[in-house]
């Protein structure tokens, strides 16, 4: 097993301590010197958004959670050159200031948290307290750390949050997480603007959780989501709000004795269905020992003889529930994509591939002890088959296109989600990529992060083949990929026609730069250097520029 040498000494020799330290803001555009070039197919603007830091200045409070890092936003400027390149300028800013100010003077946080361990002498009173904090504010949303993923234009965003100005066609710009919030930010300047919550979407949207990972459709720009409420049963309830009139409705709602309150971090759409999957990582008394435990993950427990439900809503038609479906328990974060196959007989199979694990190992993985290089358990967890990732392809058979699939009297006779694919090689990592051209379409190339055990985190980029399951790599010794977002060139109809952008840590400068690669053979064909570290956020969007 590898080690550890001591906790000044990186992991594997591969230093990444930088990267969950970044907290230098840009609040004014800078332009950023480029080795080799940016394609101008690339030309538009990439938002990032993530954990930027967890320590605060002045203070001895540390986070302890990556999911729980104080969030920053970035924002990347691609504008095309004559020369059929692009310049890129970079602005950042952090979003929740306020949050941090107050664990400065208080040296704790109070409420809800993913995976902040707590202070064990905190008594009833304490845990009470922090529940019952005041609900937020619009005149606060520094105090709100949503910080998952970012959408620009999303629909249903209050008029008086949206941004009118003739500089830019993002009229706003909002963060989710797992909760039942929606964080709205200036799009240019990455101010926090304020904070709404669903029930704003739709009265019946009071649940506290919701799912960080929202869908949209490709043709219409409609978002989907689900919210979940905690009670005597759970209760999901898959909502579609319009981008045409902004208006929400609930087109489906799963309940239940044998419906459970699941952490889903995400889900799948398809052409005309969303397939909501619940695996079996399951929040302990109905949820209620969420309120006792004041994080997410105290509360959860994963239990590996409940199976996993997979659920077929239909979003065009109207029927709700057209189908359910069992399979062995597993975990995800991460869906990737989900297509349909027309039968003779008048239904359709639905395949979803996915990312996932034997157990919910990952999240405690997610502790900053053990990703941080120099971290006291950096090695704890290595080389566990416990968190070790597939990706697996599901069919989902005999969908009916009219009414819904007849259901046994006894959920054990529900039909099977059938593995027809799994790749469980060192090629697979998580935070999964694919063309959006093809999204709801038959996957072949699937792009990913590895971490093939010389590092403490991600230390490559993988490009997977799924019809030969072979792969590329892209990689460098001791520095550390972000999330890569595909853009399509615009030019090619093949599936990896288009590049990759990334945000890496050069290990050795403690700097980032904005990584550009060939999507075909995973070549290098350009770079972009920041003049600091950008904190190892979780999500992104491209927009391209209008046309």
């Amino acid at each position: 097993m590898a080690q550890n040498k001591s906790s000044n000494t990186p992991f594997n020799d591969w230093p990444n301590d930088a990267g969950f330290e970044a907290s230098i803001e840009f609040r004014e555009p800078v332009e950023l010197p480029i080795t080799g070039s940016i394609p101008s197919h690339l030309a538009g603007t990439l938002y990032r958004i993530g954990p930027g830091t967890y320590k605060v200045e002045g203070s001895k409070y540390q986070l302890s959670h990556w999911f729980d890092g104080f969030s920053y936003l970035h924002r990347f400027q691609l504008v095309a050159q004559p020369m059929g390149t692009c310049k890129v300028f970079y602005n950042s800013r952090g979003q929740v200031d306020a949050l941090i100010e107050e664990a400065r003077k208080s040296g704790t946080l109070k409420g809800i948290t993913f995976g902040q361990k707590r202070d064990p002498c905190d008594g009833i009173f304490q845990k009470v307290k922090g529940f019952f904090r005041p609900p937020f504010e619009h005149q606060s949303p520094g105090l709100v750390n949503a910080g998952v993923t970012v959408h620009a234009n999303a629909p249903g965003v209050p008029h008086d949050l949206a941004v009118h100005s003739s500089s830019t066609s993002f009229r706003t710009l909002t963060s989710l997480t797992d909760a039942n919030i929606l964080k709205h930010i200036d799009p240019e300047t990455l101010e926090p603007l304020g904070v709404t919550r669903q029930d704003g979407l739709h009265p019946d949207l009071k649940g506290p959780l919701s799912c960080a990972h929202a869908e949209f459709d490709v043709a219409t720009g409609d978002l989907y989501n689900y919210n979940l409420d905690l009670g005597r049963y759970a209760t999901y309830r898959l909502f579609r709000t319009s981008a045409v009139t902004s208006k929400t409705e609930i087109i489906a709602t799963i309940t239940g004795p044998g419906v459970k309150p699941a952490y889903l971090h995400s889900f799948f759409l398809s052409e005309d269905y969303v397939i909501l999957c619940i695996w079996p990582a399951i929040f302990g008394v109905g949820g209620i020992k969420i309120l006792w435990e004041r994080n997410m993950v105290n509360a959860l427990h994963f239990d590996p003889n409940l199976q996993t439900r997979w659920y077929v809503v239909d979003r065009k038609q109207g029927r709700g529930v057209v189908a359910t479906y069992l399979c062995p328990a597993f975990f995800s974060f991460h869906t990737i994509n989900a297509w349909q196959k027309e039968n003779s007989d008048g239904t359709t199979d639905v395949m979803c591939d996915i990312i996932q694990y034997p157990t919910d190992e990952m999240i405690q993985r997610g502790y900053y002890d053990t990703m941080v290089s120099t971290g006291p358990d950096v090695t704890k967890y290595y080389g566990s088959e416990a968190s070790r990732p597939r990706l697996v392809r599901y069919r989902l058979p005999g969908v009916p296109n009219e009414g819904q699939l007849e259901t046994p009297a006894g959920s054990a006779d529900l039909p099977n989600a059938e593995a027809q694919l799994t790749v469980d090689d060192d090629c697979i990592g998580d935070l999964p990529t694919i063309n959006p051209k093809f999204k709801t379409k038959k996957t072949r190339y699937v792009y990913n992060l590895v971490n093939q055990g010389k590092s403490s985190f991600f230390e490559a980029i993988a490009k997977v083949d799924l019809e030969t399951q072979g792969y590329q790599l892209w990689s460098q010794e001791r520095h550390t990929p972000g999330e890569a977002i595909f853009i399509p060139d615009g030019i090619g109809d093949t599936e990896d026609a288009g590049y990759l952008l990334s945000v890496v840590l050069n290990g050795d400068t403690g700097t980032s730069y904005l990584l550009c690669l060939n999507a075909r053979d995973m070549t290098e064909v350009g770079r972009a250097e920041a003049p600091s570290a950008i904190g190892f956020g979780f999500h992104g969007s491209h927009y391209p520029s209008a046309t």
